[in-house]
Protein backbone atom coordinates (compact mmCIF):
# COMPACT_ATOMS: atom_id res chain seq x y z
CA UNK A 1 0.00 0.00 0.00
CA UNK A 2 1.46 3.46 -0.84
CA UNK A 3 2.74 5.25 2.31
CA UNK A 4 0.51 8.29 1.77
CA UNK A 5 -2.55 6.15 1.33
CA UNK A 6 -1.72 4.26 4.52
CA UNK A 7 -1.31 7.60 6.26
CA UNK A 8 -4.67 8.69 4.90
CA UNK A 9 -6.37 5.57 6.20
CA UNK A 10 -4.75 5.94 9.60
CA UNK A 11 -5.92 9.55 9.66
CA UNK A 12 -9.30 8.62 8.22
CA UNK A 13 -12.14 10.71 9.56
CA UNK A 14 -9.88 12.49 12.04
CA UNK A 15 -11.01 15.91 10.85
CA UNK A 16 -14.49 16.40 11.13
CA UNK A 17 -16.88 11.30 10.04
CA UNK A 18 -19.71 -2.30 14.10
CA UNK A 19 -17.29 -4.06 15.35
CA UNK A 20 -17.07 -4.21 19.12
CA UNK A 21 -13.89 -2.19 19.00
CA UNK A 22 -15.34 0.28 16.52
CA UNK A 23 -18.19 1.09 18.84
CA UNK A 24 -15.99 1.50 21.91
CA UNK A 25 -17.20 5.09 22.25
CA UNK A 26 -20.84 4.08 22.52
CA UNK A 27 -20.90 3.76 26.34
CA UNK A 28 -20.44 7.54 26.43
CA UNK A 29 -23.87 7.87 24.92
CA UNK A 30 -25.51 6.40 27.99
CA UNK A 31 -24.56 9.65 29.71
CA UNK A 32 -27.04 11.32 27.42
CA UNK A 33 -29.86 8.81 27.89
CA UNK A 34 -30.18 9.31 31.65
CA UNK A 35 -33.17 11.36 32.86
CA UNK A 36 -32.68 14.91 34.12
CA UNK A 37 -31.38 15.04 37.70
CA UNK A 38 -33.35 16.61 40.53
CA UNK A 39 -30.75 19.31 41.07
CA UNK A 40 -31.28 20.57 37.53
CA UNK A 41 -27.78 19.68 36.30
CA UNK A 42 -29.17 18.38 32.99
CA UNK A 43 -31.04 20.93 30.86
CA UNK A 44 -31.38 19.00 27.60
CA UNK A 45 -30.08 15.82 25.94
CA UNK A 46 -30.48 14.27 22.50
CA UNK A 47 -29.31 11.26 20.51
CA UNK A 48 -29.28 10.98 16.69
CA UNK A 49 -28.54 7.94 14.52
CA UNK A 50 -27.77 8.23 10.81
CA UNK A 51 -26.81 6.19 7.76
CA UNK A 52 -24.65 7.96 5.14
CA UNK A 53 -23.88 6.87 1.58
CA UNK A 54 -20.96 8.89 0.20
CA UNK A 55 -19.31 9.05 -3.25
CA UNK A 56 -16.09 10.51 -4.72
CA UNK A 57 -14.04 10.41 -1.54
CA UNK A 58 -10.28 10.90 -1.65
CA UNK A 59 -7.57 9.29 0.54
CA UNK A 60 -10.19 6.74 1.54
CA UNK A 61 -12.52 4.36 -0.31
CA UNK A 62 -14.23 6.28 -3.10
CA UNK A 63 -17.63 4.92 -2.09
CA UNK A 64 -18.52 4.44 1.56
CA UNK A 65 -21.46 3.44 3.74
CA UNK A 66 -21.29 4.79 7.30
CA UNK A 67 -23.51 4.32 10.37
CA UNK A 68 -23.16 7.34 12.67
CA UNK A 69 -24.29 8.04 16.23
CA UNK A 70 -24.30 11.58 17.62
CA UNK A 71 -25.32 12.93 21.01
CA UNK A 72 -25.59 16.38 22.54
CA UNK A 73 -26.19 17.44 26.11
CA UNK A 74 -26.71 20.88 27.63
CA UNK A 75 -25.72 21.04 31.29
CA UNK A 76 -25.52 23.40 34.24
CA UNK A 77 -21.83 24.17 33.59
CA UNK A 78 -21.66 23.80 29.79
CA UNK A 79 -22.40 21.23 27.13
CA UNK A 80 -20.96 18.21 25.35
CA UNK A 81 -21.13 16.84 21.79
CA UNK A 82 -20.24 13.20 21.03
CA UNK A 83 -19.76 11.71 17.56
CA UNK A 84 -19.00 8.13 16.49
CA UNK A 85 -18.73 6.74 12.94
CA UNK A 86 -17.96 3.35 11.43
CA UNK A 87 -16.90 3.86 7.80
CA UNK A 88 -17.18 0.92 5.40
CA UNK A 89 -15.87 0.59 1.85
CA UNK A 90 -18.33 -0.30 -0.92
CA UNK A 91 -15.49 -1.01 -3.37
CA UNK A 92 -14.63 -4.70 -3.69
CA UNK A 93 -11.33 -3.87 -5.40
CA UNK A 94 -10.19 -1.37 -2.75
CA UNK A 95 -6.67 -2.28 -1.57
CA UNK A 96 -6.71 -0.47 1.78
CA UNK A 97 -8.60 -1.12 4.98
CA UNK A 98 -12.21 -2.01 4.23
CA UNK A 99 -13.53 -0.28 7.32
CA UNK A 100 -12.36 2.03 10.08
CA UNK A 101 -13.83 3.88 13.00
CA UNK A 102 -13.50 7.33 14.50
CA UNK A 103 -15.04 9.00 17.50
CA UNK A 104 -14.71 12.31 19.26
CA UNK A 105 -16.24 14.13 22.18
CA UNK A 106 -16.25 17.89 22.63
CA UNK A 107 -16.99 19.05 26.19
CA UNK A 108 -17.29 22.81 26.70
CA UNK A 109 -17.33 24.83 29.92
CA UNK A 110 -19.48 27.96 29.79
CA UNK A 111 -18.09 31.14 31.35
CA UNK A 112 -21.62 32.55 31.72
CA UNK A 113 -23.02 29.44 33.42
CA UNK A 114 -20.07 28.95 35.78
CA UNK A 115 -19.69 32.57 36.87
CA UNK A 116 -23.37 33.46 36.83
CA UNK A 117 -22.66 36.63 34.82
CA UNK A 118 -24.36 37.32 31.52
CA UNK A 119 -21.49 37.71 29.06
CA UNK A 120 -23.69 38.29 26.03
CA UNK A 121 -23.03 41.41 24.01
CA UNK A 122 -24.75 42.17 20.73
CA UNK A 123 -24.69 38.96 18.67
CA UNK A 124 -22.24 37.30 21.13
CA UNK A 125 -24.09 34.82 23.34
CA UNK A 126 -21.38 33.15 25.43
CA UNK A 127 -17.66 32.38 25.77
CA UNK A 128 -16.63 28.79 26.51
CA UNK A 129 -13.52 26.68 27.04
CA UNK A 130 -13.72 23.80 24.56
CA UNK A 131 -11.84 20.53 24.17
CA UNK A 132 -11.78 18.26 21.12
CA UNK A 133 -10.70 14.73 22.07
CA UNK A 134 -10.69 12.28 19.14
CA UNK A 135 -9.63 8.71 18.35
CA UNK A 136 -9.12 6.99 15.01
CA UNK A 137 -8.56 3.25 14.67
CA UNK A 138 -4.86 2.35 15.14
CA UNK A 139 -3.98 5.98 15.92
CA UNK A 140 -3.39 7.62 19.30
CA UNK A 141 -5.72 10.28 20.64
CA UNK A 142 -5.83 13.82 19.29
CA UNK A 143 -6.36 16.57 21.84
CA UNK A 144 -7.33 20.12 20.81
CA UNK A 145 -8.05 22.68 23.56
CA UNK A 146 -9.67 25.90 22.42
CA UNK A 147 -11.88 28.91 23.02
CA UNK A 148 -15.46 28.89 21.70
CA UNK A 149 -17.71 31.82 20.90
CA UNK A 150 -21.45 31.13 20.68
CA UNK A 151 -23.58 33.56 18.69
CA UNK A 152 -27.26 34.49 18.58
CA UNK A 153 -28.01 35.50 15.01
CA UNK A 154 -31.41 35.88 13.38
CA UNK A 155 -32.23 32.92 11.17
CA UNK A 156 -29.79 30.52 12.89
CA UNK A 157 -30.80 27.83 15.37
CA UNK A 158 -27.17 27.74 16.47
CA UNK A 159 -23.86 29.25 15.38
CA UNK A 160 -20.55 28.46 17.06
CA UNK A 161 -16.95 29.34 16.24
CA UNK A 162 -14.06 27.62 18.02
CA UNK A 163 -10.35 28.34 17.79
CA UNK A 164 -8.31 25.20 18.60
CA UNK A 165 -4.64 24.53 19.32
CA UNK A 166 -3.88 21.13 17.78
CA UNK A 167 -1.98 18.50 19.73
CA UNK A 168 -2.11 15.60 17.30
CA UNK A 169 -1.59 11.87 17.76
CA UNK A 170 2.20 12.29 17.45
CA UNK A 171 2.19 14.41 20.59
CA UNK A 172 3.24 17.71 19.04
CA UNK A 173 1.56 21.12 19.13
CA UNK A 174 2.09 21.77 15.44
CA UNK A 175 -1.02 23.50 14.09
CA UNK A 176 -4.11 25.56 14.86
CA UNK A 177 -7.68 25.22 13.65
CA UNK A 178 -10.79 27.36 13.22
CA UNK A 179 -14.02 25.38 13.47
CA UNK A 180 -17.53 26.67 12.69
CA UNK A 181 -20.80 24.76 13.02
CA UNK A 182 -24.29 26.06 12.36
CA UNK A 183 -27.96 25.27 11.80
CA UNK A 184 -30.41 27.28 9.67
CA UNK A 185 -34.09 26.16 9.62
CA UNK A 186 -36.55 27.20 6.92
CA UNK A 187 -39.89 26.11 5.51
CA UNK A 188 -41.68 26.31 2.16
CA UNK A 189 -44.58 24.63 0.39
CA UNK A 190 -42.64 21.35 0.28
CA UNK A 191 -42.21 21.14 4.05
CA UNK A 192 -39.67 21.87 6.77
CA UNK A 193 -35.94 21.99 6.06
CA UNK A 194 -32.70 22.94 7.75
CA UNK A 195 -29.18 23.56 6.54
CA UNK A 196 -26.62 22.24 9.02
CA UNK A 197 -22.95 21.64 8.76
CA UNK A 198 -19.36 22.39 9.68
CA UNK A 199 -16.42 24.36 8.34
CA UNK A 200 -12.84 23.63 9.40
CA UNK A 201 -9.73 25.57 8.46
CA UNK A 202 -6.24 24.66 9.68
CA UNK A 203 -3.62 27.37 9.45
CA UNK A 204 -0.87 25.21 7.94
CA UNK A 205 1.79 25.84 10.58
CA UNK A 206 5.13 24.01 10.81
CA UNK A 207 5.31 21.50 7.95
CA UNK A 208 1.54 21.13 7.56
CA UNK A 209 -0.30 22.33 4.46
CA UNK A 210 -3.38 24.37 5.20
CA UNK A 211 -6.62 22.42 5.06
CA UNK A 212 -10.14 23.59 4.25
CA UNK A 213 -12.96 21.13 5.00
CA UNK A 214 -16.52 22.36 4.30
CA UNK A 215 -19.47 20.03 4.87
CA UNK A 216 -22.95 21.55 4.43
CA UNK A 217 -26.01 19.28 4.66
CA UNK A 218 -29.62 19.84 3.59
CA UNK A 219 -32.08 18.12 5.96
CA UNK A 220 -35.75 17.48 5.11
CA UNK A 221 -38.30 16.61 7.81
CA UNK A 222 -39.61 13.43 6.20
CA UNK A 223 -41.42 12.29 9.35
CA UNK A 224 -43.62 15.39 9.44
CA UNK A 225 -44.40 15.01 5.73
CA UNK A 226 -45.53 11.42 6.38
CA UNK A 227 -47.85 12.56 9.18
CA UNK A 228 -45.67 11.70 12.16
CA UNK A 229 -44.25 13.89 14.92
CA UNK A 230 -41.98 16.57 13.43
CA UNK A 231 -38.28 16.85 14.18
CA UNK A 232 -37.44 13.14 14.34
CA UNK A 233 -37.11 11.46 10.94
CA UNK A 234 -34.91 13.36 8.49
CA UNK A 235 -33.44 12.67 5.10
CA UNK A 236 -31.26 14.77 2.86
CA UNK A 237 -28.08 15.34 0.89
CA UNK A 238 -24.54 16.33 1.81
CA UNK A 239 -21.58 17.73 -0.13
CA UNK A 240 -18.00 17.87 1.15
CA UNK A 241 -15.44 19.97 -0.73
CA UNK A 242 -12.01 19.62 0.88
CA UNK A 243 -8.58 21.12 0.19
CA UNK A 244 -5.62 18.95 1.28
CA UNK A 245 -7.76 16.31 2.99
CA UNK A 246 -6.36 15.12 6.34
CA UNK A 247 -3.65 17.77 5.86
CA UNK A 248 -2.00 15.75 3.08
CA UNK A 249 -0.73 18.03 0.33
CA UNK A 250 -2.56 17.63 -2.98
CA UNK A 251 -0.20 16.86 -5.89
CA UNK A 252 -0.67 15.71 -9.50
CA UNK A 253 0.57 12.29 -8.34
CA UNK A 254 -1.60 11.97 -5.25
CA UNK A 255 -4.91 13.81 -5.19
CA UNK A 256 -6.22 14.90 -1.81
CA UNK A 257 -8.53 17.70 -2.96
CA UNK A 258 -12.06 16.37 -3.22
CA UNK A 259 -15.67 17.23 -3.93
CA UNK A 260 -17.61 14.32 -2.51
CA UNK A 261 -21.39 14.06 -2.20
CA UNK A 262 -23.90 11.72 -0.64
CA UNK A 263 -27.32 11.03 0.80
CA UNK A 264 -28.41 10.13 4.32
CA UNK A 265 -31.30 9.23 6.57
CA UNK A 266 -31.34 10.33 10.22
CA UNK A 267 -33.51 9.68 13.25
CA UNK A 268 -33.52 11.97 16.31
CA UNK A 269 -34.71 10.25 19.49
CA UNK A 270 -35.34 13.44 21.50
Amino acid sequence: MPPLRKQGINNALRSITATTTGLSAIPLFFLFSAPAQADGFVNFQSIDTSLYLQFENKVAPQKTFSPIIEAFGDYKIGDMYVYSIWQNSLQHDYKGDKNTYYYKFVPRLSASKITGYDLSYGPLKDVLFAQWIAKTENVKYDYFPGISLDWQVDGFSWLRTIFYFENNAKGSWNDQRIHIDYGIPFSNQLGDFRIAGTFDYTLGLRDNPEMIDFKPELHYDLGKKLGYQPGHLWTGVVVNPVKNKYKIKDTPYYRTNQFSYGVFIRYSFF
